[in-house]
């Protein structure tokens, strides 16, 4: 089975993530495949420096994720040519591991956003209310005003939610998330 799970920053995906993986799933992340390949993926790094130029190379021969998020920040023109690089990389090596068999658990932000679940078999969204995210991200070392910039480029949790299969609700403690989990578990398991 190839779960999708998504939400907006700051839900907690990453933490349901690794609650499905102490339960046997295998998990694959797509933000940290982005990560991956713009550190090392040498065909990825040359196209997003073709369309940003040398000054986005990082010494080590990456790419520099924080100027090029910068550049991309309220550009879509320049976000769509980095997205046109990057997605259809990233969509290859999840699909790829996914075929390996077993259950997966993908953990997707723009799932519905890029019309990704028609891929899975299921869709889960993490769901905390904005005030919540807003207060997580700034833990992370965001201020108020970065926060929610962030949020307002993505779809509203809210829709996701909506047009999840599955909603975790993600404003309580971990034993209730936690919970929630094991319950969704195991009907997935009697499936």
């Amino acid at each position: 089975m190839k779960i999708g799970l998504t939400g907006g920053i700051g839900c907690g995906k990453s933490t349901v993530s690794k609650f499905f993986s102490g339960r046997g799933f295998s998990t694959i992340d797509a933000d940290a495949i982005v990560h991956e390949l713009l550190a090392e993926d040498e065909e990825a790094i040359a196209a997003v420096v073709g369309v940003f130029g040398e000054s986005v190379r990082l010494e080590s021969g990456g790419v520099d994720r924080t100027e090029v998020g910068q550049r991309v920040f309220g550009d879509s023109e320049l976000l769509g040519k980095l997205e046109a690089i990057l997605h259809p990389r990233v969509r290859s090596v999840w699909e790829k591991a996914a075929e390996s068999g077993g259950n997966w658990l993908i953990e997707i932000p723009l799932l519905f956003e890029k019309n990704l679940q028609k891929n899975v078999d299921l869709t889960i969204c993490v769901f905390s209310d904005p005030q919540t995210q807003v207060e997580r991200l700034e833990k992370r070392g965001m201020n108020r005003t970065q926060a929610l910039a962030r949020m307002k480029r993505q779809m509203p949790v809210s829709e996701k939610a909506e047009l999840s299969d599955c909603v975790l609700l993600n404003e309580g403690s971990l034993e209730f998330l936690t919970e929630q989990v094991d319950h969704l578990i195991s009907k997935i398991k009697n499936l």
